[in-house]
C-alpha cells in the first residue's frame, strides 16, 4: 500500500482557535499521536504544485525540519543539522517512487508515530485549511477536521499570546525576541481577515465527506458529544478519559502551580472582557457574515465604526511594517489573506447561508 493511503488525521482552524486542545483530546486515544505544527505545507512543499522534485539535500533538510518542529517546536531557532543522521536514514529506506513530497511527509510522521505504538498520525497545523482539499486528494484516507471559535475570542486570545512568557511554569520556553514578534504580529484587522479567510475556506470545503467542522463552543459546553460523534467520523473508539486535559497555551491563565485540568466555558465569553469597543467593531464588520452562519450574535451597540476604529486605522500600516521586519514570512502569508481570492470569497459567503438556512454549520449539524 503505498504511503499516501495510510490513515491521517489534520486538524485546522484560525489561529488560536482550540487546533492544540483538539489535538490534546484525539492524542488521549489508544491510536493517535498526536504531532506538533510542522508548517511542512506552504513552508517545505506546496501541496498545490504535486510534480514538485527534491533533490537529495532539499529531502534531508524537509525531513530533518519535522524532526525539529516535533521535538522543539515550530519556533525554536533553526537547528536542523542535529537531525540530519536519521533524516538520511529514513530517506535511504524508501523506494525511488516514495521520495515525491506527499510520501515523504507520510514517512516522515509516520515513523514518529510508530515510535510511541501509536498507527493515525495528527498533524494540528491551523493554516493547512488553505490546502484542505489538495491534502484530502494526496492522502485519499486522510480526515480534516476544522474548528471554528467565534472571530471575538480568536482575537482576543491572539492579542494577549504575547504574555506566554509572563504566565509560563518554565521562562526559557519563550524566549523575549518571541513574545516580542507575537506582540507585533497582532492587529485587529489582520486577525478578523485572516479568521474571515480561514472560515470561507472551511464552507467551501463542507459538503467533502471526509471534512468535518467542530465548534469550539460546542466543544466546551457539550464535550462529550462533540467528541463522540467526532470520534465515529473517524472510527475510533470513544474514551471518556480523553476529555481530561488541562488548559494548554493559554494566553489568559497562568500555568504557574499546574494548568487547570478539564474544559471550562469561561472560555467562550472572555472576550468581552480583554477587546476594546474598536476590535469588537472590527470583527462585526468585517466577520458580520458568517458569524451569523455560525451563531455567532453581534454586540451591535458597540459598533460605533467611525470613533471605535480610528485608532486600528492609523496603527495598520506601523503593524504590517513590524510584522514585515520580524516576521517576513508572516507578512506574505497576510498579504495573501487580505488580497487574494476575493470573488471567490462572496459566493463561498452566499453557498454557506444558502446551505445552512442561517442557521449553524455542518460541524454543529453532524455533531
Amino acid at each position: 500500500m503505498p504511503l499516501t493511503d495510510q490513515n491521517i488525521i489534520f486538524i485546522t482552524g484560525a489561529s488560536r482557535s482550540g487546533t492544540t486542545l483538539l489535538s490534546i483530546i484525539l492524542r488521549k486515544n489508544s491510536n493517535i499521536f498526536g504531532l506538533k505544527e510542522l508548517h511542512y505545507f506552504g513552508d517545505t512543499w506546496d501541496p498545490h504544485k504535486p510534480n514538485i522534485k527534491m533533490t537529495e539535500r532539499q529531502m534531508v533538510a524537509a525531513v530533518s525540519n519535522i524532526y525539529k518542529c516535533q521535538a522543539e517546536g515550530v519556533l525554536a531557532p533553526k537547528n536542523e543539522g542535529i537531525y540530519h543522521k536519521r533524516a538520511e536514514n529514513l530517506i535511504n529506506s524508501l523506494d525511488s517512487n516514495d521520495r515525491d513530497p506527499a510520501n515523504l511527509f507520510m514517512a516522515a510522521v509516520l515513523e514518529l508515530c510508530k515510535a510511541e505504538g501509536k498507527s493515525i498520525p495528527c498533524e494540528q497545523t491551523p493554516r493547512n485549511i488553505f490546502y484542505a482539499d489538495k491534502l484530502l486528494q494526496l492522502f485519499p484516507n486522510a480526515k480534516l477536521v476544522h474548528v471554528i471559535r467565534d472571530p471575538r475570542a480568536v482575537m482576543a486570545s491572539q492579542k494577549f499570546r504575547w504574555r506566554r512568557r509572563s504566565l509560563a511554569t518554565i521562562k526559557t520556553g519563550v524566549s523575549h525576541y518571541q513574545s516580542l514578534r507575537v506582540w507585533i504580529n497582532y492587529h485587529p484587522y489582520t486577525a478578523a481577515r485572516m479568521w474571515l479567510k480561514a472560515t470561507q475556506q472551511a464552507l467551501r470545503m463542507e459538503n467533502h465527506p471526509r471534512f468535518t467542522t467542530i465548534r469550539f463552543e460546542d466543544l466546551l459546553r457539550e464535550p462529550e458529544k462533540t467528541v463522540q460523534n467526532l470520534c465515529k467520523e473517524f472510527d475510533l473508539q470513544f474514551d471518556p478519559n480523553m476529555l481530561d486535559v488541562g488548559q494548554i497555551n493559554s494566553s489568559h491563565q497562568s500555568s504557574v502551580g499546574g494548568a487547570r485540568k478539564g474544559l471550562h466555558t469561561d472560555a467562550i465569553d472572555k472576550w468581552q472582557r480583554i477587546l476594546a469597543p474598536g476590535e469588537i467593531s472590527v470583527a462585526n464588520r468585517l466577520c458580520h457574515s458568517l458569524m451569523d452562519v455560525h451563531g455567532y450574535k453581534q454586540l451591535r451597540q458597540m459598533d460605533e465604526r467611525s470613533n471605535n476604529e480610528f485608532r486600528y486605522r492609523l496603527t495598520y500600516l506601523f503593524h504590517l511594517f513590524g510584522v514585515l521586519i520580524v516576521n517576513p514570512r508572516r507578512a506574505w502569508v497576510q498579504a495573501r489573506a487580505l488580497f487574494g481570492q476575493r470573488h471567490k470569497s462572496k459566493q463561498a459567503i452566499k453557498q454557506g447561508v444558502k446551505d445552512t438556512d442561517g442557521s449553524k454549520s455542518n460541524a454543529t449539524r453532524k455533531a
